[in-house]
């Protein structure tokens, strides 16, 4: 069988090309803008996955939808689940304490899983919680 290079693999791919089109038109500027704001507001926010609240650097305890509103309140001409969609990704995949070993690493992304997985549902069905 032909190994295929990288490149190859990107050419003539059409996710990839509906990808970089979309990263190049208003939309995917706007979701790379509010992602860059989202991530650096998040910037010294600390999480506490088993009790699923994010904690601020004023010592607040929020949860995700509470954190949302309050990145909002900075940045009011985004819309709530574009915030809501970076910062579900920065807890995905921007928090990761060098700290942790990769036992707590596996474990803080089973929590971190489980949590946006009920706030989904919850969000989903209405429910206020």
């Amino acid at each position: 069988m032909k190994k295929q290079s990288a490149w190859s693999i990107l050419e003539n791919n059409p996710f990839i090309e509906g990808l970089f089109e979309w990263m190049d038109s208003a939309q995917g500027q706007r979701s790379d803008e509010v992602r860059e704001l989202v991530w650096q507001s998040l910037k010294n926010v600390d999480v506490d996955a088993s009790h699923r609240k994010l904690i601020w650097d004023d010592g607040k305890r929020l949860s995700i939808a509470e954190s949302v509103q309050r990145i909002h309140q900075n940045y009011a001409q985004f819309p709530l689940d574009l915030i809501e969609t970076h910062l579900i990704g920065w807890l995905e995949m921007g928090f990761a304490p060098e700290s942790y070993s990769q036992a707590q690493l596996d474990d803080l992304d089973r929590l971190i899983e489980e949590w946006i997985d009920d706030h989904n549902g919850q969000r989903r069905w209405g429910d206020s919680r």
